[in-house]
């Protein structure tokens, strides 16, 4: 049940029907009926699992109970602590990553024996639990660290791990940020309704009509990349780069939408990266959940632990947070490239003290400088080509696409634009990013509030109207993978 399903809007309606004039009289009801549903949202989407979402809320929340009561006994604490990592992690490495260290180690074997053979393991992987494994991770963390108390409302932490809005993709949510908004009762304010149902529009917008356009012709490019001129390979990682953006920021905006029309306000996860100037930048605005668990969580202790070590400390810090992030995504030395290539983009501005500055671009100004393009462009050509290493089946073939691209018919005329359908996309690419920019210092990407009502109702029928023409159906996300 995706959220550009009909199947989706027919269980939202009703749901939001019941929430709002039912169940609105106390949080505790509001709760219950969400709690209820998101285990329903969850079922459906993959009811084999639902036992083990059940689990892991359940463990968690006496875990975080039994960390606070151990108080000043640190030996105890640490015991729930690890029991806590163990556990979240286990399940992670069991369903996510047993079958790579399984053929990693048949790989090994088949050095010394050639004859083995081996089937791999029939290992099913559960939708979300990448996300709300690190979510629950974190909140054992935060109690460990007394960054917060221990929810002692099961049924609060229970909607807090299972909001259906968010556990197949999240954003990854911090319990500091949205369990206050649980043991309060949610009023409704038609302001921030409506900006759920624009931010909705947008999310469905760049998903079936910039990304699954995209998706056409990459799928083609890559599918007969050994075939096709360098011109035609480079216009197909660009699109890719685009549609992978489209695609997880456009789920990220309706989840978030969709929480807005329960009164919950879930973390903004994109904010137009594509506009950094540097690899920090983009990073701080690119899947913003993830980025800030892995700073929080993984980068500082690291950073803390080498902190002898000066600047060659932080890389090897960096270098780790990233590989980690890389492995995240999935159990594939792509991933794991892709993540060790960005962390070593870092490098430069490590040295150069630069990692924690933030620049805004063109900020309270229309246009960019030359500057400001130049390094915006040459930013985005070097996460475009390093998104080739996401995109393929394996390494070899990452390289094989970029080692291609370097070759004489880079000059040819690319075979990927010479049809009608190939403009209109790269066309819809251009209204995406020029909407992007002109509301990137707003709080999400069609923030249209304060423009006059007929400005609005243009924006609202010019999107419909693209939907209509230009929408493709979708059965998935590329994040559900995760």
């Amino acid at each position: 049940m995706i959220f550009n399903s009909f199947n989706f809007v027919a269980f939202v309606i009703p749901v939001l029907f019941l929430y709002w004039l039912v169940f609105k009289r106390t949080a505790v009801y509001q709760n219950i009926w969400l709690l209820m549903t998101s285990l329903f949202f969850y079922g459906w989407a993959d009811w084999r699992f639902l036992l083990l979402l059940i689990a892991s809320i359940i463990v968690n929340y006496f875990l975080g109970l039994k960390i606070y009561e151990a108080g000043d006994n640190d030996k105890k604490r640490n015991l729930f602590l690890y029991t806590g990592l163990v556990f979240n992690v286990g399940l992670l490495l069991y369903f996510k990553y047993v079958n790579f260290f399984f053929e990693g180690f048949y790989n090994i074997l088949n050095v010394f024996d050639a004859n083995l053979n081996y089937d791999t393991l029939q290992i099913l992987l559960p939708l979300g639990i990448s996300f709300f494994t690190f979510q629950t991770l974190g909140y054992l963390i935060d109690v460990n660290n007394e960054e917060i108390e221990p929810n002692k409302n099961l049924l609060e932490f229970s909607v807090f791990v299972a909001f259906f809005p968010k556990i197949l993709s999240g954003p990854i949510e911090r319990a500091s940020g949205m369990i206050w908004q649980l043991q309060k009762k949610r009023v409704f304010d038609y302001d921030v309704f409506v900006d759920g149902l624009r931010q909705i529009l947008w999310g469905l917008f760049t998903k079936i009509v910039v990304a699954e356009n995209c998706a056409v012709l990459t799928n083609i490019i890559f599918g007969d990349y050994e075939n096709q001129p360098a011109s035609t390979l480079l216009f197909g990682a660009f699109f890719y780069a685009i549609q992978l953006y489209a695609d997880f920021s456009g789920y990220s905006n309706m989840a978030i939408g969709v929480g807005k029309l329960f009164g919950i306000e879930l973390t903004r996860n994109f904010s137009t990266p594509f506009f950094s100037t540097n690899i920090a930048d983009f990073w701080r605005k690119w899947h913003i959940s993830l980025t800030t668990w892995m700073m929080d969580y993984v980068f500082t202790p690291l950073s803390f632990i080498l902190r002898r070590y000066q600047k060659k400390g932080i890389i090897i810090a960096v270098l780790g947070t990233f590989v980690l992030v890389g492995f995240w995504h999935g159990a594939n030395w792509t991933f794991i490239s892709y993540g060790l290539l960005h962390g070593i983009y870092f490098i430069p501005l490590v040295y150069f003290g630069k990692m924690s500055t933030s620049y805004a671009v063109a900020k309270d100004k229309k246009y960019p400088t030359f500057i400001e393009t130049g390094k915006m462009m040459a930013l985005f050509v070097l996460i475009m080509l390093t998104d080739v290493f996401f995109r393929a089946n394996n390494v070899s073939e990452a390289f094989d696409y970029l080692r291609r691209i370097v070759s004489p018919s880079i000059i040819h005329i690319p075979g990927a634009l010479i049809n009608g359908t190939s403009l209109i996309v790269l066309l819809l690419v251009i209204l995406f990013i020029v909407v992007e920019w002109i509301h990137r210092e707003r709080k999400h990407d069609f923030e249209i509030s304060k423009y006059p009502l007929i400005i609005r109702w243009s924006f609202y029928v010019g999107i419909f109207v693209l939907l209509l023409f230009f929408g493709r159906s979708a059965n998935t996300f590329i994040y559900f993978q995760f």
